[in-house]
């Protein structure tokens, strides 16, 4: 890494002309492979305005022929064509309206890209954890998906596109989750509450933005809730969002309150539930902690229950924690 996420946000002119100075002598003398996503994501987003002297309609670097910006490329095609997967005009990238040829070359470059993870769903490799996990989630709903199916609610074709609409859904999420810890330099977040130990982790976040987030995807799930917005949590960065609501609610807790396997907060008329479980975690070095499991908008009667309506924390005007 050369730069954090957060000095990449906050460039100005000078140090962007710098940054990209530094990132091209990387890429000449194929050093990238240390860099991190966030820093993909910004040399993916510069590099088609850097053209050579000779001829500024040719860039020096043609980002859908280099290999170590795959994974930032396809994210980025997801998020343009997102909705309109058959690439129909007109599509904007943002800046302009693209051309016909660009929007073939898109096409192309994204049914490789997706046929490539999609092989790579297929193998059984467990040494990425974070993909680990991004696969059982995705085997879990191609499962519902083939059910429904053979049981003749939709047909082939409409399948076909469903399969391939959670397959580009692991990706983002895998993308989603990588990129957090990657940035975070660990592959969890620890931290102690109620003097215990929890952990924010690949499961934690894979199992949240799975189920609880991006209905247009994850819609196969019907028994499941799916979360607003919320001022408190930020889906990007939601291990952090969580452990500084889990804090929260811990140092604004009851003398007398005993540590239950969830906590439930409020924002305006919806409720939350966050669930952890004890467990012997690798984090912890075998020792027990509470691992962080899900975090859903409250719905059911069962969960409804639980809300102590009478023992809370009001927050600001519109959240509350309960206890």
């Amino acid at each position: 890494m050369i730069y954090t996420k957060e000095d990449i946000n906050s460039f100005d002119k000078q140090s962007e002309l710098i940054a990209i100075s530094r990132y091209l002598h990387k890429i000449g003398k194929n050093e990238t492979k240390g860099l991190l996503p966030h820093e993909l994501e910004f040399i993916c987003s510069v590099l088609p305005h850097i053209f050579e002297r000779e001829d500024l309609t040719i860039p020096v670097y043609d980002i859908y022929q280099l290999p170590f910006l795959e994974e930032v490329l396809f994210k980025r095609l997801l998020l343009i064509y997102y909705g309109n997967f058959n690439f129909l005009k007109p599509v904007f990238n943002g800046h302009r309206e693209l051309t016909d040829a660009e929007i073939e070359r898109d096409k192309t470059k994204y049914n490789l890209l997706l046929k490539k993870w999609k092989d790579r769903l297929q193998n059984n490799s467990k040494s990425d954890h974070f993909f680990h996990e991004v696969k059982l989630e995705y085997n879990r709903k191609a499962k519902i998906l083939k059910l429904l199916f053979v049981s003749n609610y939709f047909g082939r074709h409409h399948y076909e596109r469903l399969l391939d609409e959670q397959a580009m859904s692991a990706f983002y999420i895998y993308f989603i989750v990588k990129s957090f810890f990657k940035n975070s330099k660990s592959t969890n977040t620890v931290f102690k509450a109620f003097n215990v130990n929890f952990s924010v982790n690949a499961y934690s976040y894979v199992h949240i933005l799975s189920r609880h987030y991006m209905p247009y995807f994850n819609g196969v799930d019907t028994e499941k809730t799916f979360n607003g917005a919320l001022e408190n949590i930020n889906p990007f960065e939601l291990p952090k969002s969580l452990k500084i609501l889990i804090l929260d609610y811990a140092y604004r807790a009851p003398n007398n309150y005993i540590l239950n396997e969830y906590m439930i907060f409020s924002q305006k008329a919806d409720y939350y539930i966050i669930w952890w479980k004890p467990k012997k975690l690798i984090e912890l070095g075998g020792e027990l902690g509470y691992e962080v499991r899900t975090m859903y908008k409250v719905e059911s009667k069962n969960d409804k229950l639980k809300i102590n309506y009478d023992r809370y924390y009001q927050i600001n005007d519109h959240i509350k924690y309960f206890y």
